[in-house]
């Protein structure tokens, strides 16, 4: 039964709708779905309340339905870390979750149901686990939960455009492909995806503007090391000595300082044992001038910058100008699995990033 659900787009709500019925039939436990009660759920990015009723004790989640697969330990692990930063319970709703990934969600404590029946919730009084049901057959379903183009790389470029300068999405396609460095095709059909997914609306006269950048940045964050990452042309090298970076100008080779170095300047709290730099066009002169050495174990790590260097001038407040957007430098920490580095990251999120709602 849902009351008032959320203005969310039809394919989670039906997602949702199939998960609840699927987990009731199962269990016996009654579910309701609704009403919004939880005063700025919304803009953290929920798209419902989800209560489950066993015998006189009620439990409660904000619900995130997410309609693409969730097929990564990586994806799993940044969205547990980043749920820390809600109050409220969270839970994640997809359209299949494996045995392999659902033992991974009861390691990390992340509640979910999926439209399978397939579950996990630990709260008192209320634990279920549910896995190894097989993957439901729903076409309509099954067409809505395939990747959507957004999230492809070229995809992925356009929106850390948007997330770091927000005014992009009213403007026209060929200013935005310019921030992204994309070619002027791929702009359309990646802004229809997101309105598709809900992340655009349109306010006057067929100006659009980004809704809830702040899920948004999550799912770009999650996305990242598994979808872009790997196509900027990673090389590996090791220098003669280690403090060699502190005196490196990045911007004479066109170059910023990402992942711990980019934390350090950032927070003034973690000290970089690993450097990673996205660099604007070729690499020679950083490496014949720094005495850099090719090592594929060495600790510095030296990748194609994405974005337009004129952007930055949208994003750059009182953060180091040779460092990476807050985004990135906050994305590449939680790629890793070392603890400092995830902890540092909040502060990233906390200080840089956690208004994203209220920039938009």
């Amino acid at each position: 039964m849902i009351h008032g659900l959320l203005h969310i787009p039809g394919g989670a709500e039906h997602l949702l709708q199939r998960a609840v019925e699927a987990f009731r039939q199962i269990t016996g436990i009654e579910v309701q779905i609704g009403p919004y009660q939880i005063q700025g759920l919304l803009d953290e990015g929920a798209d419902a309340i989800v209560e489950f009723e066993k015998g006189t004790g009620r439990v409660q989640y904000a619900a995130e339905v997410k309609l693409t697969a969730v097929d990564r330990f990586k994806m799993l692990e940044a969205w547990q870390d980043l749920r820390r930063v809600y109050q409220e319970p969270r839970m994640l709703v997809v359209p299949y979750m494996t045995a392999e990934m659902a033992e991974r969600c009861r390691t990390l404590k992340i509640p979910f149901l999926d439209a399978a029946g397939n579950a996990y919730l630990d709260a008192p009084a209320l634990f279920v686990y549910v896995t190894g049901r097989k993957k439901p057959d729903i076409p309509e379903l099954t067409a809505k939960a395939a990747p959507h183009q957004a999230f492809k790389p070229t995809g992925m470029r356009i929106i850390f455009a948007l997330l770091l300068n927000p005014a992009l999405a009213g403007k026209n396609y060929r200013d935005i492909a310019k921030a992204a460095g994309v070619a002027l095709g791929t702009v359309g059909w990646v802004l229809r995806d997101l309105n598709a997914k809900g992340y655009l609306h349109e306010v006057l006269r067929g100006e659009k503007r980004l809704y809830n950048p702040d899920r948004l940045m999550q799912e770009w964050v999650a996305f990242y090391p598994v979808k872009l990452r790997p196509k900027l042309n990673a090389r590996r090298f090791r220098a003669p000595h280690p403090d060699w970076w502190k005196n490196v100008d990045l911007a004479e080779y066109q170059a910023r300082w990402g992942g711990e170095v980019a934390a350090d300047r950032l927070t003034e709290y973690l000290k970089p044992a690993t450097f990673t730099i996205y660099l604007h066009g070729k690499p020679d002169r950083l490496i014949l001038e720094n005495r850099l050495r090719p090592d594929v174990n060495g600790e510095i790590e030296v990748l194609e910058a994405f974005w337009d260097l004129a952007e930055e001038t949208a994003w750059q407040g009182k953060q180091p100008k040779d460092t990476v957007p807050p985004l990135l430098a906050y994305a590449d920490l939680m790629a890793t699995t070392n603890s400092r580095n995830l902890e540092t990251a909040r502060m990233i999120y906390d200080r840089y990033l956690a208004n994203a709602e209220n920039q938009a």
